[in-house]
């Protein structure tokens, strides 16, 4: 599979120029279902952590207006999670993990990489333009703006309440993708610090 760039961080999107001349980009609203009403979705713990992976082009348009991730070969996985605890937890989108059918474990992708992936032409490695100049130079400022506010980044989700954002992997080669499992080994308890089991359920089905 193709390499992905390392994270970087992008600042300042509001006060810097615009795209250079591409299609103008339009902001599409997310429809965020009740974590209970996915069909891939895990319930432990007083959480429910579901997941939507959108493995075919169709489904990557319910997210984002352009058809790039999916022929570069980025599936974004629309992750929703609700908790019944009386304490904050913290998840960070750089722990989860998708574990293929042959075992091959995916890291997440920062949605900055993501975009310069889709964008570029060429490598990362042969532009000698910075990474964060590069991208703004590159991509509409609009499709920025929206990768940015729907990745799931890093949350602190207050007690009762729900979150929800998206996780970028590599689109696993086709014979991989059925029976692929979302791993996320790391959920913080911050009222005492501690760690709460991980959980890891299949795309594409409940788990009870």
């Amino acid at each position: 599979m193709k390499q992905i760039a390392a994270p970087l961080l992008v600042v300042s999107i509001f006060f810097l120029g615009g795209s250079t001349g591409l299609a103008r980009y339009k902001i599409k609203d997310l429809n965020i279902k009740p974590a209970q009403e996915y069909v891939a979705h895990q319930d432990f713990q007083n959480l429910v952590i579901a997941a939507y992976d959108c493995d075919t082009e169709a489904k990557t348009l319910e997210l984002f207006d352009t058809d790039k991730l999916h022929k570069r070969e980025i599936l974004p996985v629309l992750v929703v999670v609700e908790t019944n605890n009386d304490f904050a937890i913290g998840i960070h989108e750089r722990d989860f993990v998708l574990v293929t059918r042959d075992g091959t474990n995916l890291p997440s992708l920062p949605y900055a990489s993501v975009l310069l992936h889709i964008s570029l032409d060429k490598p990362l490695s042969s532009y000698s333009t910075q990474q964060e100049m590069l991208l703004l130079k590159t991509v509409d400022k609009e499709m920025i703006l929206d990768f940015e506010h729907k990745a799931f980044g890093e949350k602190l989700i207050a007690p009762d309440s729900s979150d929800s954002g998206v996780v970028f992997f590599m689109l696993p080669e086709k014979a991989n993708l059925p029976g692929a499992r979302l791993y996320l080994p790391e959920i913080i308890n911050f009222s005492d610090k501690t760690q709460l089991m991980f959980f890891e359920f299949e795309l594409g089905r409940p788990q009870e």
